[in-house]
């Protein structure tokens, strides 16, 4: 991703990259910035940088990347503690020795660092069997625009305290503090996985052949849709992927009920795939906000209930046609993400339109549309983040109390906190 290098935000050069390795560096750092009231703009590996809106300036870019180590792992407890500059990957790695896992599974999974991944409460098709990252995290150390250290939860997975602390970082952009440790609760490894892949012919049947999917007794990892195929694969019409993993006769029970829900509804093709397929499968439906899309591009996420999901994809593919769409959802998690690309920077006020029309429609229906890639004509015309009413004043005085020189990610957040 174009951020990665930490080069530029929005067409914003940082004044000074810095990688600070002691948590006394950060402190000092902060304090240096308080006093000159100067910003701050923390990442981890830069994956994420692209969400949000545009920064006035960045004085300092800070990345946690030397912050990359274990500190503390004990597989009988299922719980591992690691600095929140350590790469995602970094940590499945040391986990698989253990035949244990971390079951979030991100976009940007082979570049986001754990502190990055918890910063925006990033999470996966996973998160229909394990929750989301919020869920997964035991304990937090920050360290707060003051310079004091604070550990908010615990290291084992029945320590509560503090938990509340823990929720207030989570998915705050870096707007509250910086993360220097995340200690998280793991799972074993289930005894074998497969992914099923379900072609159609239209895609009102794949929507809902994964809503049945979705409200049965069934226990997938995950229901995944694709308006138009896979990208980077040879599937290109629409299409479900559903995983399944855990005991051997449990998962072939589920696929047999799969099939039976399929054929019923409509179902063009069924395989069902394991091994270096199944890895590809997975792969490319972790990494599709990402994708290899035609720039310009539009990449926004829709939080809506899951029972809402097959309406409002159909209501999407009518009302964007004027561009190049293409849709995935996380049925049973109520999440879209919605590809808007080739289009000219002419059409720029018409995108803004379309997407105005669309985040309104979803707030009637109690969700929200986010826009995490977009280019700087777009957010110029519109909010990043949207309204969010009544919450906007009280995430204010949180932010005042903790940031009152407003020095951390200053104006990118929500309520431009």
């Amino acid at each position: 991703m174009q951020n990665a290098n930490f080069s530029q935000i929005d067409g914003v050069i940082p004044k000074e990259v810095i990688a600070p390795s002691l948590v006394s560096e950060i402190q000092n750092f902060l304090d240096h910035a308080v006093k000159k009231k100067m910003s701050i703009i923390p990442a981890g590996n830069g994956s994420k940088l692209s969400i949000g809106n545009p920064p006035g300036q960045i004085d300092f870019l800070l990345t946690m990347k030397k912050f990359d180590k274990v500190i503390e792992y004990i597989p009988d407890d299922l719980t591992i503690t690691v600095g929140s500059g350590m790469l995602l990957k970094d940590v499945q790695e040391i986990l698989a020795d253990n035949n244990q896992l971390l079951p979030t599974n991100p976009p940007y999974n082979n570049e986001s660092t754990v502190g990055g991944i918890v910063a925006t409460n990033s999470s996966g098709p996973y998160r229909l069997r394990y929750g989301t990252t919020r869920d997964l995290v035991l304990g937090l150390r920050v360290v707060q625009a003051s310079g004091t250290i604070i550990k908010a939860g615990g290291k084992v997975v029945k320590n509560v305290a503090g938990y509340d602390i823990n929720k207030l970082y989570i998915a705050s952009y870096g707007t509250l503090g910086i993360i220097t440790e995340v200690s998280f609760k793991l799972f074993p490894k289930p005894a074998i996985e497969r992914t099923m892949l379900l072609n159609f012919n239209q895609h009102g049947s794949a929507l809902r052949v994964a809503t049945k999917i979705s409200q049965s007794q069934l226990l997938p990892v995950f229901v995944s849709f694709f308006s138009a195929g896979i990208p980077d694969t040879e599937v290109l019409d629409p299409c479900l992927l559903v995983g399944i993993d855990g005991h051997p006769k449990a998962v072939d029970w589920q696929i047999d009920q799969i099939n039976s829900i399929a054929n019923l509804n409509g179902v063009a093709k069924k395989e069902v795939y394991k091994d270096h397929k199944q890895s590809q499968l997975r792969s490319r439906l972790c990494a599709f906000p990402e994708g290899k899309w035609s720039n310009p591009v539009v990449v926004s996420r829709i939080n809506i209930r899951p029972s809402d999901v097959g309406n409002f994809i159909s209501s999407v593919l009518d009302i964007a046609s004027p561009f190049s769409v293409y849709v995935m959802s996380h049925v049973g998690n109520g999440i879209v993400y919605l590809i808007l690309s080739d289009f000219i920077e002419e059409q720029v006020g018409l995108l803004a339109n379309t997407l105005t029309v669309l985040r309104n429609q979803v707030a009637n229906i109690g969700g929200n549309l986010i826009l995490e890639i977009a280019p700087l004509g777009l957010k110029n015309l519109m909010d990043v983040w949207g309204e969010v009413g009544k919450k906007s004043q009280l995430m204010t005085q949180i932010k005042s109390e903790l940031d009152p020189t407003n020095v951390l990610n200053p104006g990118r957040f929500v309520a431009g906190i």
